[in-house]
């Protein structure tokens, strides 16, 4: 059992995780086995998550609301919202793949794996097994081994079940639990995009401006639209046009600061690739090999 190439989400079932990793539900029953991972312990740290989670986006939902919403009976909703879940509950030669101190699910800043650190964000912060929205949803390349978001945006939908993105005004202010946002990295104009590989796979700007300006308008957006202590999750990448390096992660940081979010974190995606196009032209500065992922969050300091 490779366990690297297992991406094992305790917020999933056996069979979810199965479907997910595209190995069978023996495989994935093997893989908590060798890990010794206290499975009914995750099931009910999850399952508090979910309801706290709840809570925190509607703090004035009855119990059987929640009730309805989650599936679960609401003796079981006011049990877990007074019940506390300490390490000591799991059995000696067991762990839980929430213990963040053990080596084996340490959660790490960085990654060649660009679902890994979309996973350890849901686990570390969203506290759910997917984001709310995503108002640049694309092709859905994120979600090849996470469950797609309800919610699916894009200036240029591509596929039937994403909205245009002005239909997002559409959702209440201030109802999302969590945002993504996957902006195009690259300025060209309409002749040079013609020609152009990257520019053709992620899409362009045809200015610098425009890329600011999109940068700041989408990240405005995002914030109207999350609740209080709702997470912003936005990918970002530096990147050189006319002879110029353009740290757009340190704008993207900035821009967020003034707009009312909190940093809580940084995560960095190294390229296990790199389409080259030097076409033997002189190198002046280190060529990209990372982007960023922040996390974001509305208006609470980080502890």
């Amino acid at each position: 059992m490779n366990k690297v190439k297992l991406k094992y989400d305790p917020n999933l079932s056996i069979k979810e995780n199965a479907a997910m990793c595209g190995v069978s539900e023996s495989a994935v029953r093997k893989y908590i086995r060798t890990n010794g991972i206290d499975r009914n312990y995750d099931n009910k740290v999850a399952k508090k998550r979910a309801i706290l989670t709840l809570k925190e986006e509607n703090p004035s939902i009855s119990l059987a609301e929640m009730a309805h919403r989650l599936g679960y009976s609401v003796n079981t909703i006011r049990k877990y919202l007074q019940m506390d879940l300490g390490q000591s509950k799991i059995t000696t030669s067991k762990v839980s793949t929430f213990d963040l101190s053990n080596k084996k699910f340490i959660i790490k800043s960085v990654s060649d794996d660009q679902t890994e650190i979309l996973m350890n964000i849901l686990r570390l912060y969203v506290h759910k097994d997917t984001f709310d929205c995503d108002l640049t949803f694309s092709k859905g390349v994120f979600y090849q081994h996470i469950s797609m978001p309800k919610l699916k945006f894009d200036k240029y939908p591509l596929k039937k079940d994403v909205l245009p993105l002005e239909k997002v005004e559409d959702i209440k202010d201030a109802s999302l639990h969590s945002i993504v946002i996957d902006l195009p990295f690259i300025v060209k104009d309409y002749k040079s995009a013609q020609t152009s590989m990257i520019a053709q796979r992620f899409n362009y700007f045809s200015s610098v401006k425009e890329l600011y300006e999109t940068n700041t308008s989408m990240i405005s957006l995002a914030f109207r639209k999350l609740h209080k202590n709702g997470f912003l999750i936005m990918k970002t990448m530096d990147f050189v046009f006319g002879s110029s390096q353009h740290w757009v992660g340190n704008f993207v940081q900035n821009t967020a600061n003034e707009i009312g979010f909190v940093l809580y974190d940084t995560f960095i995606l190294v390229s296990r690739t790199k389409i080259l196009t030097t076409k033997g032209e002189k190198q002046h500065f280190a060529r990209k090999y990372h982007s960023y992922f922040f996390v974001f969050r509305k208006g609470k300091k980080h502890k």
